[in-house]
């Protein structure tokens, strides 16, 4: 026993001591990440939620999912058999008497015998992946790996034969089938000889797997907590904010840096979070922009910092990392969302392209386009913002000067005020509000809206973004707004979750985004609507479901209205539409467009109407669907227009009742 305690004590020790080896080569130190850990203990349960339900794990991959499922559950019930062996020994020293015994006994030793099969075949499972997939590990993950699932493999059956031989010399015979392995390695457990080996080296390997965590793969386990606490209620959809424009003078501006082009210019907490991946190809097995054939997989991206980290190869941009990676990136956030160690792709992407922007300064034509005309013409269609909301005052849409006593801001947006497609969007919005008699207390801010700035910094330009930002948010305190009303996920996303870290004074603003207040009107009883034969499915974009989980209200309305049929991809999980990340302004190397594919999931539902809830979506399906000559086919509708085609007028009303 005291061999056992010295091993045991001495393996703590050289835990602590590797782990601060370890975070020291990234700037960390011992105590700030234990800080971390420790002040993030509101962190906590829903990291160990997200981590028993296994979540993560079970959405894109099978293999992979069962074995580290296996594995997990197994060590955490031979972690709990241990400790109740312990406790059964010291109360035994104490009371003279064992309390863990008989049927409790019985029991306990037939789940572990369980779980010792478990642990094999997990790790068999484990050893089978890794092998399949080497030439995606450094040197020392791959042998770490191999390493910890071997010993893993070891523990299990070395705690077999332990147990088998005490069954033999105990005389527990007539238990057998509380201890079927016992049984079954009866015939090699009777040497003596065998079974202190065996226990000599079950224990010692055990200690050394522990203790040498912090300095191989394995230490993605703790990584993940990490991760968890960092990120923690921070929203997908939120950027990092780099600098502070308000704060920036003229001479800090010129020492400004922004981004970063390798990997030692990585903020340090950013570098522990990056070593966490363990590339298990969920992210880029969910990547829209991999599915299409573009130069872009997130966890090579992470992969590539992860290998210059190790092995001292600063470059990234210029170097392993190409300029197409970063420009195929939609920003859906799909990698994110699937991350089982809750990795951030998209802050390491932007970053980069923060460089390329604003340092660098090398764009092409396009995208240098989208940026002089949210500098020159403050919105992204390159339009003269005179005038950009006189036809919606032809529809009596009162400006905010013009109705001063207005309840909602209804944010056109760009796309809402210069596309004509996306003005039949807004006008039977307008229609609805109309027909709820909500029409004065909506508002407009007429020529003094601008863009959101939601392109610029998903672009890169950061000041630019701030810069709208700001003469945004001054606008709405000016005019004391404390409702917004937008068709647009991406506005939505910006004000909701941007704004509020450039000024905290837009925590008083609640944002809605339509469908939200269609359904709160639907609720209300202040519009009625008929429901009809007709069978929908929706298209969730992912700046309003997966970064924000807004995903009710639509499936809401469209349940009144006719018949849903849902795509394999939906919800907080669906696929992009392609237009996401500014890339709505520019050209990537693609093999296939990332609206077809999405086109031909919705249409293998075999709708009749795909409902769409953002402007960029509607387009880019609605050109998917010219491309793919299947206009007649499907229609694609934004929700508004299919709760305005759908509302009983009042004479209507009067007339079924």
């Amino acid at each position: 026993m005291i061999i056992v305690y010295s091993l045991a004590s001495l393996t703590v020790i050289l835990f602590f001591y590797f782990l601060k080896l370890r975070l020291n080569r990234y700037g960390i130190g011992l105590w700030e990440f234990i800080l971390i850990l420790l002040k993030g203990y509101r962190a906590w349960l829903p990291f160990l939620w997200d981590i028993a339900t296994h979540r993560r794990f079970t959405k894109y991959e099978s293999i992979g999912a069962v074995a580290h499922l296996m594995i997990l559950y197994a060590l955490l019930l031979s972690l709990i058999g241990t400790l109740i062996v312990a406790a059964n020994q010291y109360i035994g020293i104490v009371t003279g008497k064992e309390v863990f015994c008989g049927y409790f006994f019985l029991g306990y030793s037939l789940v572990m015998d369980i779980t010792a099969w478990v642990l094999f075949i997990g790790s068999a499972l484990g050893i089978y992946r890794v092998l399949g997939r080497k030439e995606l590990y450094t040197r020392n993950e791959y042998y770490t790996n191999l390493l910890f699932l071997v010993g893993f493999m070891y523990l299990a059956v070395s705690g077999a034969i332990i147990e088998s031989y005490r069954f033999m010399h105990m005389d527990l015979w007539r238990y057998w089938m509380f201890m079927p392995n016992a049984l079954l390695l009866s015939s090699i457990s009777s040497s003596s000889v065998l079974y202190m080996v065996i226990y000599y080296t079950h224990f010692p390997l055990a200690f050394i797997l522990i203790a040498i965590l912090p300095l191989t793969a394995i230490f993605h386990s703790l990584l993940g907590l990490y991760n968890y606490i960092i990120n923690y209620k921070r929203p997908l959809g939120e950027l990092s904010k780099p600098f502070d424009l308000k704060e920036l003078t003229a001479e800090s501006a010129t020492e400004l840096k922004v981004g970063f082009s390798n990997v030692t210019e990585i903020p340090k907490l950013n570098k522990a979070e990056a070593i966490a991946c363990t590339d298990c190809f969920r992210c880029q097995d969910a990547c829209p922009a991999y599915a299409a054939g573009r130069p872009l997989s997130p966890m090579m991206i992470i992969t590539k910092i992860k290998h210059g980290l190790y092995n001292n190869d600063d470059k990234l941009i210029d170097g392993s990392i190409a300029d197409d990676e970063l420009w195929a990136c939609t920003t859906c956030g799909a990698c994110m969302n699937t991350c089982p160690v809750y990795i951030r792709h998209v802050d390491y992407i932007i970053d980069m392209r923060r460089y390329l922007v604003m340092i660098n300064m090398r764009i092409d034509q396009k995208k240098s386009s989208l940026l002089l005309n949210l500098s020159q013409y403050n919105n992204s269609m390159g339009m003269s913002n005179y005038g950009r909301h006189d036809w919606l005052k032809e529809l009596g849409v009162k400006t905010i000067q013009e109705n001063p006593g207005f309840e909602y801001l209804l944010w056109v947006g760009c796309m809402g005020s210069f596309d004509n497609r996306t003005r039949d969007i807004i006008k039977s919005l307008i229609e609805i509000l109309r027909e709820a008699n909500l029409l004065d207390k909506i508002a407009i801010l007429g020529d003094e809206e601008t863009c959101c700035g939601d392109p610029a910094r998903r672009l890169g330009e950061e000041s630019r973004f701030q810069e709208l930002a700001l003469n945004n948010i001054e606008l709405f305190r000016k005019y004391n707004v404390r409702n917004i009303i937008t068709i647009c996920p991406h506005g939505y996303n910006t004000f909701k979750n941007e704004y509020p870290k450039i000024d905290s004074w837009m925590r008083n603003i609640k944002v809605m985004h339509h469908s939200e207040f269609l359904e709160q009107l639907i609720n209300e009883g202040k519009i009625r609507m008929n429901k009809n034969n007709i069978v929908f499915t929706i298209h969730d974009p992912c700046y309003l479901a997966r970064h924000n989980g807004v995903v009710n209200p639509q499936r809401n309305i469209v349940k009144k209205l006719g018949e849903l049929r849902e795509t394999k991809y939906h919800g907080t999980q669906t696929f992009c539409c392609g237009a996401g990340g500014a890339n709505y302004w520019y050209d990537v190397p693609e093999k296939k467009r990332i609206s077809h594919i999405r086109l031909e999931q919705l249409m293998e539902t075999n709708a009749q109407t795909i409902v769409t809830l953002c402007p960029f979506c509607n387009a880019m399906l609605t050109d998917a669907a010219r491309i793919k000559g299947v206009e007649d086919k499907v229609k694609i509708l934004d929700i508004a227009e299919i709760v305005k085609s759908s509302i009983i007028k009042p004479q209507e009303v009067k007339v079924s009742d």
